[in-house]
């Protein structure tokens, strides 16, 4: 397996919408292992294509169990869930249900060093395929149902900035700019 480069915003790739998956071939397969790699060895527990520079619709996920390395503050006894240490691949996912609120401290590989919380559905149901092109569902809480949307936002080219509110987006795209990530434009 291959570590993949991870692409940083603001790179355009990050905010382009990812194409359906046609082809399930190993070629497919090995790119997916490649993913999963990446992400563990860049210490996300989420993926999307498109984060390492390729626009299709792919993500995979893995979530420890017992890791709150988002959480601040005085943190709850974690539940076991049916979603932790599993490695999950979801090709063409599509969120066909969402229900409740929760409001969730998110990281992004994309976007070093920065967390802020961000308003998402308590549970999601998901249609997807996996790496062989088969075809199921699932129903996902709390951390896994934030995750999913998050990296789906990256597929559909949404970055999690844009799910903030505008002052706290402009306050990231400032943090950025003064670390030197992005070049100011050339005057005119």
């Amino acid at each position: 397996m291959t570590v993949l480069d991870v692409v940083v915003w603001p790179a355009k790739v990050l905010e382009t919408k990812a194409s359906d998956v046609t082809v399930f071939d190993d070629a497919f397969r090995k790119f997916v292992a490649d993913m999963h790699e990446t992400m563990k060895a860049s210490g996300g527990i989420g993926l999307a294509a498109n984060q390492v520079g390729d626009l299709r619709r792919v993500l995979t996920i893995e979530i420890p169990f017992g890791d709150n390395r988002y959480e601040e503050g005085e943190v709850e006894e974690e539940t076991r869930e049916w979603w932790h240490n599993k490695k999950f691949t979801f090709v063409n996912p599509v969120i066909t249900k969402k229900a409740g609120k929760m409001k969730y401290q998110e990281g992004c590989l994309s976007f070093p060093e920065i967390y802020d919380f961000v308003d998402r559905a308590s549970e999601v149901w998901i249609e997807a395929k996996d790496e062989f092109g088969k075809t199921f569902e699932i129903h996902a809480t709390g951390l896994m149902a934030v995750c999913l949307q998050h990296e789906i936002d990256h597929i559909d080219g949404i970055v999690f900035i844009n799910r903030m509110s505008r002052l706290k987006n402009n306050m990231i795209r400032k943090k950025i700019m003064r670390r030197g990530q992005l070049s100011t434009p050339e005057p005119v």
